[in-house]
């Protein structure tokens, strides 16, 4: 193993393989003090996987995320490292041969930083890269969403104040017409100038009104 120190901060990524780590990530760290304490702090989840269980529990998206923190003693002797946690636990690890990181169970926590109280510079300047991209993302989105938006809003309006559909014109053929009923023939009570028929003294036949003889027998009608 190199003269390295052991001293510093330790990162290990669980990276979700689409970027943006600072979102979409857990990031666990180890920190361990030249006094032989150390910190191991394990992200429970990514803030965005976070921020969908704040709003599933009807809560405010919170950019802090959920951790656990646990502490106590180590011990460094060659390669070996062996972790004492405060509450009784404990942890073997192995240190890399060129003091480039630490290997706690299957996970390889790549050192990032000498110190131990300062946060390392690489993680500040790619969380800043990762924020500017994920507020561009953002602003992009929410102009795409506000674009929706907007021309649904006109295609109900539109909706709204369009006319009613016209009548359809009136056919130009006549319509049919139901024919007037004829009106009932004069009966020889109801016409006009009626006089009452007359009948032949002889042979008893009908002569129209005004005749002076009989049709039919030539007799003098009365």
């Amino acid at each position: 193993m190199t003269g390295k120190p052991i001293t510093g901060q330790y990162e290990f990524v669980h990276s979700s393989g689409v970027g943006l780590d600072y979102f979409t990530s857990r990031i666990d760290r180890l920190t361990l003090q030249p006094n032989g304490r150390f910190t191991l702090i394990v992200q429970k989840r990514s803030r965005l996987a976070q921020a969908a269980h704040d709003i599933a529990s009807g809560q405010q998206p919170s950019v802090n995320v959920s951790e656990d923190k646990r502490e106590g003693n180590y011990r460094h002797q060659g390669n070996e490292l062996l972790l004492f946690f405060d509450d009784g636990g404990f942890e073997p690890g192995k240190v890399a041969e060129n003091g480039e990181g630490v290997q706690l169970g299957p996970n390889f926590f790549n050192k990032v930083s000498d110190s131990t109280f300062l946060p390392p510079t690489h993680r500040l300047q790619k969380d800043m890269n990762d924020i500017a991209k994920g507020l561009k993302i953002a602003s992009t989105l929410g102009g795409i969403a506000a674009k929706a938006v907007k021309s649904f809003q006109n295609t109900q309006n539109a909706a709204q104040t369009s006319p009613a559909p016209s009548a359809p014109p009136p056919s130009s053929s006549p319509a049919p017409q139901t024919p007037a009923s004829s009106p009932p023939p004069a009966t020889a009570q109801t016409s006009p100038g009626y006089q009452q028929a007359i009948f032949c003294d002889q042979c008893g036949a009908r002569a129209r009104p005004g005749k002076r003889f009989c049709s039919q027998c030539g007799a003098r009608l009365p």
